[in-house]
């Protein structure tokens, strides 16, 4: 038997290398364990450029079954064209998918795969591959599979310089590094997001922690590591002590995402434990905005009070931010400039706002003076302009010109507003 997960290209990503394809290689690797006789390989397509991108797809070799894990709606409509291509080719195959996007979008999804997993996949990518009924929807609960002692993702699945980078940490010497999740989910519910599944954090035993940093270090020297965990900085004392008795212990330069409600104490041992920068989920400035969109749970004295309690236990921050929320006032721009010029963060990554399918704002577009969503997945990516002022993927939707808060801003005026910005952060030095 061959299986074959197929790793899209990614192509929202200004260098798709920087990051690895994690999930794929986690299911690889539990496969492996489920099916010892089978043949499985993951096929990467990150970076191909469009031109030479049918020809490569032809490249793929036969299997059994071929699996995609959808994690953002970006990815899907390169996923269904290399899915309907496959098909045509190779009769016999069966295709399976999982991820953010199929949870969220299921009934469109079985319009393209033969099976789909809703949920995680632990189980359900071997139940999917064993089936001979016909049953389009494999579910799980997350509740049945914590994440507390699943196996680290092996990486020889993939050569070595797909899943170790030397541009992930430019700014501290660029050591050897490469992505982790020691935990996964959110335990927050803002109006925006679909990274919040399962709606908890389920966090990795201290022993796997070790046992995924140890054999990192020792099979591909690798120096530092980018914790891709939603909340890197747990609220949970327990929880948070276990991550950093982990990466205090096995010695490891790290940095990671969080919210601005970490402590002094906190940010004070995620110091002592090798952390060089933390990314903090601000999102705005504006409260009005932080209200609607559920994040009210925060305001500019805790963020000020974040940042500079970071600075005094010498963790760099990225502030990051988004235009274009529901709610913003005419004088956004300004407002912006003027927080970070009075806290002075150390980096700042600002995107565009973009109505993620299953999110509450797309399910609910009216509530929020929403007139259009694209539904051409492509343009969902919410990275724009940091590197040039003809980056355009993003900004799928509109408002309606009087919205609920006010006079709302046109897509035009969104993006003027995001170039504006990215290149004042770019005459700072605070992009990278």
């Amino acid at each position: 038997m061959k299986i074959s997960f197929i790793i899209p290209s990614w192509h929202y990503f200004h260098n798709p290398f920087k990051l690895q394809p994690y999930w794929e290689m986690y299911y690889a690797t539990i496969l492996e364990e489920q099916f010892p006789k089978a043949e499985i390989n993951l096929h990467d397509l990150r970076n191909v450029k469009e031109e030479d991108f049918e020809k490569k797809v032809n490249e793929i070799p036969q299997a059994d079954f071929y699996l995609y894990w959808v994690m953002k709606s970006g990815d899907a409509l390169e996923v269904y064209s290399i899915v309907k291509f496959l098909k045509k080719k190779f009769l016999k195959s069966t295709h399976i998918s999982g991820g953010t996007h199929v949870d969220m979008l299921p009934d469109e999804c079985e319009n393209y795969f033969d099976k789909i997993v809703v949920g995680p996949g632990e189980k359900s990518f071997k139940e999917a591959i064993e089936s001979k009924i016909d049953k389009k929807r494999f579910i799980s609960n997350y509740n049945d599979y914590p994440f507390l002692d699943t196996p680290f993702p092996k990486r020889s699945f993939l050569p070595e310089n797909s899943v170790i980078s030397n541009q992930m940490f430019e700014n501290y010497g660029s050591p050897r590094a490469t992505m982790v999740y020691f935990s996964r989910g959110c335990f927050y519910k803002c109006s925006y997001c679909v990274y919040n599944v399962p709606n908890s954090l389920q966090v990795k035993s201290k022993q796997r922690m070790l046992e995924e940093i140890n054999y990192l270090k020792n099979e591909y020297k690798v120096e530092a590591i980018l914790l891709k965990d939603e909340i890197a900085i747990n609220p949970k004392k327990e929880l948070f002590e276990r991550q950093m008795a982990a990466l205090g212990e096995s010695q490891i330069l790290w940095r990671g995402q969080t919210t601005s409600i970490a402590t002094l104490e906190q940010l004070s041992k995620a110091k002592e434990t090798g952390c060089l920068e933390l990314s903090v989920g601000v999102e705005t400035i504006d409260e009005g905005v932080m209200r609607i969109i559920n994040k009210q749970w925060q305001n500019q004295k805790s963020i000020k009070s974040f940042i500079d309690n970071a600075k005094k236990v010498g963790i760099k921050i990225k502030v990051c931010l988004i235009f274009g929320l529901p709610g913003e006032p005419r004088d956004i721009v300004e407002k912006t400039i003027k927080f970070l010029e009075e806290t002075q963060p150390d980096y700042v990554s600002l995107s565009g706002f973009c109505p993620l399918p299953g999110s509450p704002i797309f399910k609910d577009p009216k509530k929020y003076s929403i007139k259009q969503i694209n539904n051409d997945w492509s343009k969902h990516a919410h990275l724009l302009y940091r590197f040039s002022d003809e980056e355009e993927v993003g900004i799928p939707f509109e408002y309606e010109a009087n919205a609920s808060w006010g006079k709302a801003f046109t897509k035009k005026e969104i993006q003027a507003n995001i170039v504006q910005v990215q290149r004042w952060l770019e005459r700072k030095s605070m992009t990278y």
